[in-house]
């Protein structure tokens, strides 16, 4: 399964484990001519996650993980639900039910070079779904390939209930393969219909991404093709990286980032980037960021 599923287990089995990220740094910002300097938390998060083995070759797997806004701006939203679930795996596969990442959330890997920042794809792509009430699934690996389903419960009687399917293959982190691929499909999930391609490869310390999007409203009202293409290289402990992504609808949207990592530990990394985005090509609304900070993981 996807080390994005992984992420639940615990390091020794029985065991509980606490972990987290601090994400933060100063961001300047210059939106259609208004400028602003913040310091800025970037999905910062805390969480508890564990397994246990059970009969009949079964193992029970949980995880409770909220968001932390560090620059703590606003008291009554510095504490926010991420993916929370409880689920069973087996020689059937896994089966989680809670709130968790959508199958064509969790299917894009690590193709995003800029994720949780101002460049994340999720600023032009849809999808980006993390779904309450859902139920969802993924099979054992076979040569490589996995499929997985997520089915999302409407609460409400005038939305149908949605789904998120598709089919993996290879490791998304590109430490079991060289090439990681997959393809993925929303079908009235959060009021759209998706259809997304993700390729990522390695070759020595550079790695490549490339992702493709082809959404739709339920409605027919909104709709767009768009593109992403990502590349970083190793050289010691700096690991520059540079994307560019584009949406087409009525207009054309596009960003483009460049930054670095600067790894001062297994754990811990400085960053800094410079995003330029431009949402409107006709009324030339451009967007300008500019940041740099420290991220440090860490469980125990």
């Amino acid at each position: 399964m996807c080390s994005s599923i992984n992420a639940y287990a615990g390091d020794k089995n029985d065991a509980l484990t606490v972990y987290g990220r601090a994400n933060i740094g100063l961001l300047y910002s210059d939106i259609a001519d208004q400028d602003d300097t913040e310091v800025k938390s970037y999905s910062s998060r805390f969480g508890l996650k564990g397994r246990q083995s059970l009969d009949n070759n079964l193992e029970v797997f949980y995880q409770f993980e909220w968001g932390v806004d560090l620059a703590g701006f606003d008291e009554d939203n510095s504490i926010s639900d991420r993916n929370q679930i409880v689920g069973l795996r087996s020689d059937f596969g896994t089966v989680m039910l809670g709130r968790y990442d959508t199958f064509l959330k969790d299917s894009q890997g690590a193709v995003d070079q800029f994720k949780d920042y101002t460049a994340d794809l999720k600023y032009l792509f849809k999808g980006e779904v993390r779904a309450d009430n859902s139920l969802t699934y993924y099979s054992p690996a076979y040569k490589g390939f996995k499929l997985g389903f997520t089915y999302v419960f409407s609460d409400e009687d005038s939305v149908d209930d949605g789904q998120s399917f598709g089919l993996i293959y290879g490791d998304e982190k590109l430490k079991k393969s060289n090439v990681y691929a997959a393809l993925a499909f929303d079908n009235e999930v959060a009021g759209f219909d998706i259809v997304q391609f993700s390729f990522a490869t390695k070759v020595n310390d550079f790695k490549l991404g490339f992702a493709a999007q082809d959404y739709q409203s339920v409605d027919g009202i909104i709709s767009a093709q768009g593109v992403l293409v990502s590349a970083a290289k190793r050289y010691g402990a700096w690991v520059p990286k540079v994307q560019y992504q584009v949406i087409k609808d009525d207009e054309r949207d596009h960003s483009i980032s460049i930054g670095s990592d600067y790894y001062l530990g297994d754990n811990t990394r400085l960053f800094a980037f410079y995003t330029a985005r431009n949402r409107d090509i006709q009324q030339q609304i451009t967007e300008d960021y500019l940041s740099i900070g420290v991220r440090h993981d860490f469980s125990w």
